[in-house]
């Protein structure tokens, strides 16, 4: 059976301080995930819910960060700001080698 879990909020202070500026969220887990989790809290002397909290942090931060690095890539390919794949190919290639290509520039 999964474990339900609840997240309060990101700091024990703040949890306790004032819980409308946090947001309950449900989450199941697999068993070994939560023992795991589980192993994690204890070992920073942290609850669950602020393991998860910093968890969630850090991947949504990640997220962000790509969603951003593909937008900007589709804006740049949009704008013409691109190499053509074979003189990456023959740049990639020249690794290393005494005639090594410089960097291809963007068209």
């Amino acid at each position: 059976m999964a474990a339900t879990l609840l997240c309060k909020g990101t700091t024990m202070k703040t949890a306790l301080s004032d819980t409308r500026k946090t947001a309950p969220v449900s989450v199941r887990l697999e068993p070994a995930l939560n023992d795991r989790l589980t192993a994690i809290a204890s070992a920073l002397d942290r609850p669950k819910s602020w393991v998860i909290g910093q968890a969630l942090r850090e991947f949504v931060a990640v997220q962000q960060w790509q969603l951003a690095a593909i937008d900007e890539g589709i804006a740049a390919a949009d704008a013409g700001r691109v190499v053509a794949h074979d003189e990456v190919v023959a740049w990639v290639h020249s690794w290393g080698q005494p005639d090594e290509l410089p960097m291809p520039e963007c068209g």
